[in-house]
C-alpha cells in the first residue's frame, strides 16, 4: 500500500484483518498517519499538527467505534464567534444569536418575521459598512 494515511491505512488494515493478506505500508514520510499527523512537543508536551489542523468527526458510530480501536482521541467542540460592537456572538448566525442582538425571546417564526422585516428595511441588500468597503 502507497501512503500511510487515513485511506492508506484503512485499506492495508481491512485487507490483512477480514482477507488475511499480508500488507507492505510504504510512506514517502518517516511517520504514519499522512496529512493528519500529529505529535506532541518534546519540550512542553502541546500536540501538534504539522500539517495544519485536522478534526475528525463522524455521526456513525460504526466508524467511531472502528476509529477509536487504534488511537486516543483528543475531545474537542468547534465553536465559533464573532464580536459587534464589543460583544460576543455565536456564529453561524441561529435563533440564539437573534435573540441575543434584539435583547428579545423570539421564537423561530416570530425571528423569521423580524429578519424578514430588518432585510425590506435594507431594500433586501447587505448595509455597506466600512469593513465591506476595504
Amino acid at each position: 500500500m502507497v501512503g500511510s494515511g487515513f485511506y492508506g491505512l484503512t485499506v492495508a488494515e481491512r485487507l490483512a484483518t477480514e482477507r488475511g493478506i499480508k500488507v507492505l505500508v510504504i510512506d514517502r514520510r518517516s511517520h504514519i498517519g499522512g496529512n493528519a499527523y500529529s505529535a506532541n512537543e518534546p519540550e512542553t508536551g502541546i500536540e501538534v499538527h504539522q500539517y495544519g489542523a485536522h478534526l475528525f468527526h463522524t455521526s456513525n458510530e460504526r466508524v467511531w467505534e472502528y476509529v477509536n480501536r487504534f488511537t486516543a482521541f483528543t475531545s474537542y467542540v468547534h465553536r465559533v464567534y464573532t464580536s459587534h460592537k464589543g460583544e460576543v456572538y455565536p456564529m453561524p448566525i441561529n435563533l440564539g444569536t437573534i435573540n441575543q442582538f434584539f435583547r428579545s425571546a423570539h421564537g423561530p417564526d416570530a425571528a423569521r418575521a423580524l429578519i424578514k422585516e430588518q432585510a425590506a428595511e435594507l431594500g433586501g441588500r447587505p448595509r455597506r459598512t466600512s469593513t465591506s468597503r476595504v
